[in-house]
């Protein structure tokens, strides 16, 4: 008699299923292409023991994807010094797989080309220019938008990094990024898990991160000595303001009852950027080679 199945739904394609005395994730995919990149890969980092992921489980249907249940896993905090160490080592050791598995050689991730992405990130914001100052000022919305064109300026005249090609997480925001029961860092969420150079995962990773710290890119270095080396394209990369740009565009993607209840805390995190992005510009600009 097969165990009986109870699922609680988590967000739009994932459910907490309990069955057998036992809990899993499990999460409905509508693009076949993605489920397959998803199982491949944590296919391919179980066979090395890798230990900063999650499973995936045998599963008939080819678009879910079924992993056991963290029970007390607690998304990290960026604001703790022991979160930011432990997830910048964990992704660290994801980059390194490259010197045993030849991501390059796995067709089924796509290449990931950060400038493009940004320009096109821009662009849309720009298009979006009557809509957005329904809630930005004036002068905000400018200065993200001479910030975001100058930074990516400076980063295309930088010579790129020579990193090899390795495997990137792709979203490497707080909540994609869990501690186990055991203290064990682990990530979650692959599903824009690209090929891609080291340093622009890293770079996004800062990006993530500086808001928690003040924006003080030098005392991220101190605290992780490894970001000392980071090439002059990927310093100049810090400079676009990826994390607003980002979330303005999403807000402006959602119905009008959701923007509302939003706005408010976007707008302080916005202001609050804003008012730190000149020294922050003044420190990168200073660690350049």
């Amino acid at each position: 008699m097969a165990a009986e199945q109870r699922f609680t739904k988590i967000k739009k394609n994932v459910w907490k299923m309990e069955a057998g005395g036992r809990v899993y994730s499990v999460k409905k995919y509508a693009s076949l292409a993605q489920a397959v990149k998803v199982r491949q890969l944590h296919q391919l980092l179980n066979v090395h023991h890798f230990p900063h992921i999650v499973s995936v489980l045998e599963e008939k249907d080819p678009l879910l994807i079924m992993q056991p249940w963290l029970e007390g896993a607690k998304a990290v905090n960026f604001k703790r010094r022991i979160d930011r160490i432990d997830s910048f080592n964990a992704l660290q050791a994801l980059h390194d797989t490259n010197s045993y598995i030849d991501w390059p050689s796995m067709s089924f991730l796509p290449h990931y080309h950060m400038l493009e992405k940004w320009e096109v990130r821009l662009a849309r914001f720009m298009e979006l220019r009557e809509i957005c100052q329904q809630f930005l000022s004036p002068k905000m919305y400018e200065e993200l938008l001479v910030y975001g064109k100058e930074a990516l300026k400076i980063s295309k005249k930088q010579p790129s990094s020579n990193n090899s090609l390795t495997l990137l997480h792709g979203d490497v925001v707080h909540h994609n990024i869990l501690r186990d029961g055991s203290g064990l860092i682990r990530f979650i969420d692959f599903d824009l898990a690209c090929l891609g150079a080291e340093e622009d995962e890293l770079v996004l990773w800062m990006h993530r991160v500086l808001p928690q710290i003040t924006y003080n890119p030098s005392f991220l270095m101190g605290e992780h000595p490894a970001l000392q080396h980071l090439s002059n394209q990927a310093l100049a990369k810090l400079l676009y303001p990826n994390e607003m740009l980002r979330e303005w565009l999403h807000l402006l993607s959602l119905p009008a009852a959701q923007q509302q209840r939003m706005v408010s805390k976007l707008l302080l995190f916005t202001e609050t950027a804003l008012s730190q992005w000149p020294r922050l510009w003044y420190d990168v600009e200073r660690m350049m080679k």
